[in-house]
């Protein structure tokens, strides 16, 4: 069960995840487009020199390496888009631009980048972010082509400038729907992941989960002994268990009802989780039978905690039930010794339990006492 809740949310799309990864290929196509501007510089196909053209991509990596810390930091986890992909590929727009105006008529080779960086944004743009973005991208190509044209006039066509941003702007056009439809895809696909999720959540919770009162059940709560037990039997821990049982349960249910009865459990298990650590477990072995696996506790530790919960029960208010409804517990406790059976260890707290019903009820007895049973008397 446990490796089919970890495949269920290796499925689930983690943000902090894909964010990284988005990270990457911003990366990886900003490298892109440096690589193709410093082969286009080197054959001679900018119009600036070369200070210029190193100032601006140092300003543009300066800008990729900030939205990289931001995100890989994980300082973005909190915003709705952890992978900040639209101010990024905003940014990677604005230097594809940038480096255009620079260049002479094979300017379009560098602007096909941003298709790219469309691609990127459809993964986890909507249409709005898509449409801004595609905006930036047509609009200031135009730019682009209308600022190099008052500057260059004479060495460029101005007709071939301007079909190459018509179909700049189809193929721009064309991307927002398909990204749509990627990102529709991923939206669902999310959701019904994390359905999944939820869903083995619950199976699992049902498997180890008593459905009356929602305490862990007997399978598990061994699995977790079992678990305490090498801790202990591995290094320096140590832990108590304690057999609880609820006094004259038979007679509440024969005097009140079942249904009386079935509250006092469920009032029992509201209890023992208020009163015990966020570490210990509570179980139900059956009937009016729990057990208590207390972490990290020994016996007088393990008294401490039972103490509190047998005075807890005995001062519940059931008036809501019946007036003359009251309940108690009896309480076990026997600390696990390393190398034992963890079966020597429940005996030990079930003879424990039996010398508490022995004494008249309503007892935490532990081993120590059993030594000396003239010690166990009623509580004041």
């Amino acid at each position: 069960m446990i490796q089919d809740m970890n495949k269920a949310r290796s499925l689930a799309l983690d943000d902090q995840r894909l964010a990284r990864r988005h990270s990457l290929t911003a990366i990886a196509i900003s490298l892109l487009h440096t690589m193709i501007c410093l082969f286009y510089f080197q054959g001679g196909y900018f119009v600036v020199s070369g200070a210029v053209l190193a100032l601006l991509f140092a300003g543009i990596w300066a800008g990729n390496l900030l939205l990289a810390s931001w995100v890989v930091s994980g300082q973005s986890a909190d915003y709705r888009d952890p992978s900040v992909s639209l101010p990024w590929n905003l940014w990677l727009t604005l230097g594809f631009l940038a480096s255009a105006w620079c260049m002479n008529e094979f300017r379009i080779s560098v602007l096909m980048l941003f298709f790219a960086a469309m691609l990127l944004a459809s993964f986890r743009q909507s249409l709005p972010g898509l449409l801004a973005l595609s905006s930036v991208g047509m609009f200031g190509y135009l730019l682009v082509v209308i600022l190099a044209w008052q500057a260059r006039s004479l060495s460029m066509n101005l007709t071939l400038e301007l079909l190459q941003w018509l179909i700049f702007c189809m193929t721009a056009t064309s991307l927002v729907v398909t990204g749509v439809g990627i990102n529709a895809l991923r939206t669902s696909l999310t959701a019904k992941n994390r359905q999944l999720s939820d869903a083995l959540t619950q199976v699992r919770d049902m498997a180890i989960r008593d459905e009356l009162t929602g305490l862990f059940n007997r399978r598990h709560i061994m699995e977790v002994l079992n678990q305490q037990q090498a801790l202990a039997d591995s290094g320096d821990y140590t832990f108590s268990l304690c057999f609880v049982d609820l006094d004259h349960f038979k007679r509440i249910n024969d005097r009140f009802g079942h249904a009386a009865g079935d509250q006092v459990l469920r009032r029992f298990a509201a209890l023992s989780e208020r009163c015990l650590r966020e570490a210990d477990y509570t179980g139900r072995l059956g009937g009016e039978e729990f057990v208590l696996v207390l972490t990290q506790s020994d016996l007088d530790n393990a008294v401490l905690v039972a103490e509190r919960l047998r005075r807890a029960v005995a001062n519940e208010d059931f008036s809501d039930l019946d007036d003359a409804l009251s309940a108690s517990i009896s309480i076990g406790i026997a600390q696990y010794l390393p190398g034992e059976l963890l079966a020597a260890t429940l005996a030990r707290a079930d003879r424990c339990l039996y010398q508490a019903k022995l004494a008249g009820r309503d007892q935490v007895v532990t081993e120590k006492l059993l030594e000396h049973p003239e010690r166990v008397l009623a509580p004041e």
